[in-house]
């Protein structure tokens, strides 16, 4: 018969499995919610990026290229009026014309306020490079809903970034 000592560890053992199991599901949860890619042509990509456009009229984006390509704040986030209801969430739009899909990522913003106050948002292969743009969260969520940055390259890699 086994001992006490073994039935702990294997109760152990038994315990971190399933919480190991939990984290994996939570990902997969995580994923398939926040996560959408989908096939489309270049004109469908349009219309999905003119619409998103659109919901935001003539506003321009908090963030633009300069003559080097580099991001810039157009104005500081400090000098815009705070809104009346702070965003939940950063969504990220992306078109691959490569692949022919696009991508949407809607990040909460409790998940941004994780690690730090300020998220480097990572680079493509295809040359869209946005980790020296440095989004400060807490400001993001002081003035609302914005268009944040809407980039496009030569090759037809565009990516969109506003928060809701």
């Amino acid at each position: 018969m086994a001992s006490r000592r073994t039935w702990i560890v294997l109760g152990v053992l038994a315990a971190g499995l399933v919480v190991l199991l939990a984290l994996a599901g939570a990902a997969v949860y995580f994923v398939t919610q926040h996560v959408q890619t989908r096939r489309e042509t270049s004109a469908e990509a349009l219309r999905t990026f003119d619409a998103v456009r659109a919901s935001f009229g003539n506003q321009r984006p908090l963030y633009e290229l300069d003559q080097d390509g580099e991001p810039r704040m157009v104005r500081p986030l400090s000098e815009l009026p705070a809104a009346p209801a702070a965003p939940t969430r950063l969504q990220i739009l992306a078109w691959d014309p490569e692949e022919q899909r696009t991508v949407r990522l809607a990040l909460p913003f409790w998940m941004l306020r994780l690690g730090k106050s300020d998220v480097s948002v990572v680079q493509d292969d295809a040359g869209f490079n946005l980790e020296r743009l440095l989004l400060d969260v807490d400001e993001l969520a002081r003035i609302g809903p914005a268009l944040v940055f809407d980039f496009r390259n030569r090759d037809g890699v565009r990516v969109l970034l506003w928060t809701e």
